[in-house]
């Protein structure tokens, strides 16, 4: 049996006097793909913003193999890698610059990041781009780079907010395979407001609406609503 690598617990967030999201809780095990679905505004970023350690939380926890966020942000936040769905990119630079640069700000061991950086972009299919400017590549490239940068310290956990948003379908296609790809070894947190996605991808689907978790069931269940 699979073991929980990200646990969540009543989860609340309240931006002035409105709840973003509230009492929201789940798991998901050490490898697979979890979709988190709702349509725009419903609290799926703010969700991940504060896995991610991007944002406090106003209630509840959340433990990354195990490790309390609130009480140990750097050593959980070495767990996490987290594609935003506006990717982190600095067009200037590179593919492998710019995966080099997250590599120190990951403060990974400088003897270790040549290789991670040589892996990442094979995993990715980015080696015979490493020498090219990101602001030349297509958009579908552009999103591997992205998740290049989220993999590359090898978290346990990997967090993908909108990953296959403005992408034409072949690269939709692409993306969903190194997705899958990278699922094998990790927990995957898929987030989306297109329910086909997360049907074609994930086996678990935690579904938020109006900030609150109204739906906590496989895809099979989905299906049959």
């Amino acid at each position: 049996m699979n073991q929980t690598i990200l646990s969540v617990e009543s989860l609340s967030h309240k931006y002035a006097s409105t709840w973003a999201i509230r009492d929201i809780s789940f798991q998901i095990d050490k490898t697979g793909i979890l979709g988190l679905l709702g349509s725009n505004g419903a609290g799926k970023s703010t969700t991940m913003n504060i896995m991610c350690g991007v944002l406090n939380q106003t209630k509840g926890n959340v433990f990354i193999n195990g490790i309390d966020l609130g009480k140990h942000p750097e050593k959980a936040k070495k767990e996490i890698g987290f594609l935003p769905q506006q990717a982190p990119l600095y067009m200037d630079l590179t593919v492998e610059e710019y995966l080099k640069h997250s590599a120190h700000l990951r403060n990974m061991d400088i003897k270790k990041i040549r290789v991670a950086v040589d892996e990442a972009m094979h995993r990715c299919g980015l080696a015979h781009f490493a020498k090219r400017l990101i602001r030349n590549l297509s958009g579908g490239y552009r999103q591997r780079v992205g998740i290049a940068q989220a993999i590359i310290h090898k978290p346990a956990l990997v967090v993908l907010d909108e990953p296959t948003n403005g992408l034409d379908p072949n690269q939709i296609l692409e993306v969903r395979s190194l997705i899958r790809d990278i699922a094998r070894e990790r927990g995957v947190i898929f987030s989306t407001h297109i329910l086909s996605e997360v049907q074609v991808l994930c086996k678990d689907i935690r579904m938020i609406g109006q900030g609150k978790l109204v739906f906590a069931d496989t895809k099979e269940a989905v299906n049959n609503l």
